[in-house]
């Protein structure tokens, strides 16, 4: 009888460290220095996996919309704080928590709603065990390519400060001075999603895919998940970026349409 799934026990999960231990001996033979870092890693990964492990079954236990609603709103405040803190370009433009946290939340209204009513048809709309995975992807694939596009926009305006001014000099308006470092950005930060979509299948099975095949899904079933799930990612990080990049850039103006150079420097 051919066994459908491969279910590991925590003695697996503790062999499966062997494979660090592998990496740690390389790093450490050619004296990379961070192997100090990769045990810490190593650790937390294990910590907060486990803890999010019994957290999850909680969640999952819940069967209230009020609860799923404000569960998903608290990861938006957590991912936006977070993607606000790391960047030390953002810390200086102004209002960009309140952007970022009203972009992420109005992209997981209208993809999340989109996934979970027309594509999946889950009932009820609020079911945890597909409301919090799909949010967690599509908030945390939309704050990392946001981050990129953001810190590429804030590199772009610095190079090109001079090319602006004198848009801007010759009458042209914000909007049109910055497209090419807009586009610049948009394209970099998007680049990375783009190469997968060009690459799965071909060369590599996302995670997601192999994580379903291993639990005893069928391929076919498990490919159209996975279908589903790019096609998600790129609007969610499509979405994101533009939303955020057209609010952004207006900090960088003066009422006068003049650009804050000030602001620059300080990024």
């Amino acid at each position: 009888m051919t066994q459908s799934f491969y279910s590991l026990s925590w003695t697996d999960v503790f062999a499966s460290m062997v494979l660090v231990l592998f990496s740690i001996g390389l790093l450490r033979w050619w004296k990379i220095g961070l192997e100090k870092t990769l045990i810490i890693g190593t650790l937390r990964t294990f910590v907060q996996l486990s803890a999010m492990g019994y957290i999850l079954t909680y969640f999952f236990g819940q069967r209230h919309w009020l609860f799923m609603v404000g569960l998903v709103s608290l990861m938006i405040l957590v991912a936006s704080y977070e993607g606000y803190r790391r960047q030390k370009t953002a810390l200086h433009i102004p209002h960009y928590f309140i952007i970022i946290t009203g972009v992420l939340t109005l992209t997981v209204i209208l993809v999340l709603g989109s996934v979970l009513t027309f594509i999946l048809h889950v009932q009820p709309w609020y079911y945890p065990y597909a409301m919090i995975p799909i949010a967690g992807m599509i908030i945390g694939n939309a704050l990392n390519t946001t981050s990129l596009t953001v810190n590429r926009f804030v590199g772009e305006l610095e190079h090109r400060e001079a090319e602006i001014d004198m848009l801007l000099s010759l009458g042209a308006p914000p909007r049109a001075a910055i497209h090419d470092a807009i586009r610049e950005s948009v394209k970099a930060a998007l680049l990375p999603t783009v190469n997968s979509m060009m690459m799965v299948g071909l060369v590599q099975l996302p995670g997601v895919m192999t994580g379903q095949i291993l639990s005893g899904i069928d391929p076919l079933i498990a490919v159209r998940y996975q279908i589903m799930i790019m096609y998600m990612w790129v609007t969610a990080s499509t979405m994101t970026n533009i939303l955020v990049l057209a609010l952004v850039y207006r900090q960088f103006f003066t009422p006068r349409q003049q650009l804050r150079c000030d602001l620059l420097r300080r990024s």
